[in-house]
């Protein structure tokens, strides 16, 4: 997994802040498990930095600002309804605000965001060891934000 040390070192420091709420950590390795909610055609193109970061870091609410999934979901099975736009995208992971963060299986695995306010999917990264730099890059500002106030 690319840039594990650097995330390592951040949920480290997200985790051990004085005050986390959190219930992240759950460490998953069932990879039909994980799966259970990605269809059978797909399952085998599931990213493997995804998996491994599941395997080694876990799941759970990071912060408010983060939600990490023990698997990646339909976002139909979310919805309650079959929204065509998104039909082959799996979410894996939200924010305290409702934005859904999820996987287009259709477009290499991408890294969307679904905003429920606004209309259509935006792709934020090509990979999700990228995407999750990023994310948790920033829960560590929000954290040290909260630290200093």
């Amino acid at each position: 997994m690319e840039y594990m040390l650097n995330i390592r070192e951040l949920i480290k420091h997200i985790t051990s802040a004085e005050q986390y709420e959190g219930d992240y950590g759950s460490c998953i390795s069932d990879r039909d498990l994980i799966l259970s909610g990605v269809e059978f055609s797909h399952r085998d193109s599931v990213p493997d930095d995804y998996l491994e970061f599941l395997e080694q870091f876990g799941f759970g609410d990071l912060d408010s600002a983060l939600y990490i999934e023990d698997g990646p979901v339909k976002y139909a099975a979310i919805a309650k309804c079959e929204v065509d736009a998104y039909r082959h995208m799996y979410v894996f992971a939200s924010s305290g605000s409702g934005v859904l963060y999820a996987f287009d299986a259709e477009n290499d695995w991408s890294i969307v965001e679904i905003d429920p306010e606004l209309d259509g999917a935006t792709v934020l990264f090509e990979d999700f060891s990228s995407f999750m730099l990023s994310q948790l890059e920033a829960v560590k500002g929000y954290v040290d934000w909260r630290a200093a106030q």
